[in-house]
């Protein structure tokens, strides 16, 4: 989910099951009160819509409403989701992957789509898009296709 929306953590553990609204073809989560208390709606993507639907399939059932119920059958919070993230990377063979660098890789991800820096601002919900900008840093990868590209072989 994080790598899909650019949720921060502290959003996705406050989204509330009426805050998803699903279906085969489109999706979106309502972000009531995102960083500095702003509202935003977020579209899901295929791929974000089938975790969903799997997720829900087997979601516990309890009179709580959060979206994300833990082991515990209490609301997931955020220093859990950083533990879950992480542990899982780790077993992964990915040691510096956490739920911030899967909400900047959402960010990037976009922007290298070719998506506008204001689409992606509104879409993380960045109040500035100078925020937004910093993510536009090339990676090393990005820098490695680039002189790539100049190499007298390849043409």
């Amino acid at each position: 989910m994080l790598k899909n929306t650019g949720l921060r953590v502290s959003e996705l553990c406050a989204l509330r099951l009426g805050d998803l609204t699903l279906s085969e073809r489109k999706g979106q989560l309502i972000v009531r009160a995102g960083k500095g208390g702003k509202y935003r709606v977020v579209p899901l993507n295929l791929d974000a819509r089938k975790a969903l639907s799997a997720y829900l399939a087997v979601r516990p059932t309890v009179a709580d409403d959060h979206l994300f119920i833990g082991q515990r059958d209490e609301p997931l919070t955020p220093s859990g989701v950083w533990e879950i993230v992480v542990n899982l990377a780790q077993r992964a063979g990915l040691p510096d992957v956490s739920p911030h660098v899967l909400r900047h890789t959402f960010g990037k991800q976009a922007l290298d789509a070719g998506e506008s820096l204001v689409t992606v601002a509104t879409l993380m919900g960045h109040a500035r898009l100078e925020t937004t900008a910093l993510y536009t840093q090339p990676s090393q990868a990005d820098l490695e296709r680039a002189v790539e590209k100049l190499a007298v072989g390849e043409r």
